[in-house]
């Protein structure tokens, strides 16, 4: 038949070690419990044993050397062995003699061997196990617990364990030690709270027509505005076809003889580009001025040059016309050299023509490069805007031949206005104190510099003008200090009721954090205020 050895650990008593019993499903159990353990010293453990192996229809065999086991075990009558090869057999139980003295012996001082060997009556016995478990029985818990509580009792009390008392107290120690810290911070750290002030306001509105000048600063007392211009150049061009048509060939050239009618034309000069006409009609012009003298007044010669280009002028000869009257000439050979080349030329009509085209061309980014050089420490006045045009100037001069589309071009400068914004905040500020005057109760919430407008622009005169425009927002004037300290210590309701007493607090509602704060924290430091400014006109 199969057994089923149980090894007790030092640190079972008889519950555990009855569980590990109930838990066998052999039929038979070995308990081999170590050396020097109490739970095996007491009859009581014995009977309970016995009594367990009985209801669950287990033999229960003990393995052991101790005597004292053996004795107990043999009043209870379990079977003990030396080693699991051995045969179990229940110990014969010693018979005491009983000295029948007149000395009363103390059994708290026998050892347990002693009260081993003496032994248990089964009656005795039976009477303490029918006493636990009724004492069990009628504090409703488990009958092993009660009973393992009644041998507890009945044996000789264990040396206490100075380690774990030890660990113990550490663990209580440090657990108090975080108490200790958790309440002051929960009490001191944690508390915080948020007071929410919702606050009336009203529009202010301005629009003070300001004069603006580059050399003074800003005066709110004078109306002025310091204010810098930037400006930026843009090209516009026309494309067009040259429609004109000239002789750009070679002109003719020649030579005429020049004779004075009478001695007292001597000393006269014929100044050189005069022209003369031959006899064909073609004209020319003298390279040269001549002057008469003795020596020449009979005839001098000068060359001659056609006036316009082309083979026509070639061949001319005879006599000229066009000089003084008293002067006459005549070519000393036919002219030569003219000849013929048409090209198409620009003419003022085409330039005309373009230049209204031009007109109607615009710098459409101009006015964005402008806006965008005064950087975001400015307020340009887009109203300021101004723009010039160049004369158009074509890229082939007026005559001249073009060999392709010739291009007429205008320079557009555009000039703009910007105030800093620093200006336009100080000088609304200032406006919008003198619309308050001595009202304490009143503060200036918004100045509306980031949307102010500019309009109506003049800029005609010594300065140039503009309307300047802005929605000053008003309201009650709420020291977040003061509310701090006459928050501090309240609760809700008194918060709540002491601040909306100011004028134009519209409500107020606190946040306290952690959930378990009530109060505001008397450190100001720990209160938030936060302000919702409504506008009381909206």
């Amino acid at each position: 038949m199969n057994k089923d050895v149980i090894y007790i650990d030092a640190e079972d008593d008889i519950t555990a070690i009855i569980g590990k019993i109930k838990a066998s499903k052999e039929k038979i159990v070995a308990l081999v419990p170590p050396k020097g353990l109490g739970v095996f010293q007491s009859i009581v453990n014995m009977r309970l044993l016995a009594k367990i192996g009985n209801e669950s229809k287990k033999r229960i065999v003990i393995i052991s050397g101790d005597s004292n086991i053996g004795s107990l075990a043999a009043v209870a009558g379990i079977p003990v062995a030396k080693n699991l090869q051995t045969k179990p057999e229940v110990a014969d139980v010693p018979i005491l003699k009983i000295d029948k003295g007149d000395d009363i012996i103390d059994g708290n001082e026998l050892s347990v061997g002693d009260l081993a060997k003496i032994g248990v009556s089964d009656a005795d016995a039976k009477k303490e196990v029918a006493i636990a478990e009724i004492a069990l029985k009628q504090s409703n818990v488990d009958p092993v617990s009660s009973i393992s509580s009644a041998r507890r009792s009945a044996k000789k009390s264990k040396v206490p364990n100075f380690g774990k008392f030890r660990k113990k107290l550490i663990f209580i120690g440090l657990g108090v030690l975080v108490l200790i810290g958790f309440l002051v911070w929960a009490i001191w750290f944690a508390p915080k709270a948020t007071i929410n002030i919702v606050a009336k306001t009203a529009n202010m509105p301005i629009s003070e027509r300001v004069t603006l000048k580059s050399d003074v600063a800003t005066n709110a007392d004078t109306k002025t505005l310091r204010v810098t211009q930037q400006e930026q150049k843009s090209d516009v061009t026309v494309e067009f076809k040259a429609t004109g048509e000239k002789n750009a060939g070679e002109k003719a050239k020649g030579t005429i003889r020049l004779l004075a009618g009478f001695t007292g034309d001597i000393g006269s000069t014929i100044p050189a580009g005069t022209q003369i006409q031959s006899a064909s009609g073609a004209k020319f012009s003298t390279d040269k001025s001549i002057t008469f003298t003795l020596d020449n007044w009979t005839g001098a010669d000068v060359g001659v040059t056609a006036v316009s280009p082309g083979a026509s002028s070639n061949g001319a000869k005879g006599n000229v016309s066009g000089l003084p009257s008293q002067i006459s000439g005549s070519f000393v050979d036919a002219t030569t050299g003219g000849t013929d080349k048409m090209v198409t030329v620009v003419t003022q009509e085409d330039i005309d023509k373009a230049t209204d085209e031009l007109s109607g061309k615009k710098a459409d980014d101009l006015r964005s490069k402008l806006n965008s050089s005064f950087g975001s420490s400015s307020i340009a006045i887009e109203a300021s805007f101004r723009e010039e045009r160049s004369e158009p100037s074509p890229s082939t001069k007026l005559g001249d031949e073009a060999t392709g589309n010739v291009v007429l071009k205008a320079t557009i400068t555009g000039t703009m206005l910007a105030v800093d914004r620093a200006d336009v905040d100080s000088f609304l500020t200032s406006v919008a104190k003198k619309e308050i005057g001595d009202k304490k109760s009143q503060k200036i919430y918004k100045n509306g510099a980031e949307n102010a407008k500019f309009s109506q622009f003049r800029g005609s005169g010594e300065a140039p003008s503009v309307i300047l425009s802005a929605e000053v927002i008003t309201g009650p004037a709420i020291d977040e200090t003061e509310v701090k300290e006459q928050a501090k210590g309240l609760r809700y309701g008194d918060i709540q009721s002491k601040l909306e007493a100011i004028e134009g607090v519209d409500s107020v509602d606190t946040k306290f954090s952690p959930f378990w704060v009530r109060t505001v924290p008397n450190d100001i430091s720990r209160i938030e205020v936060k302000f919702d400014i409504q506008n009381a006109s909206s």
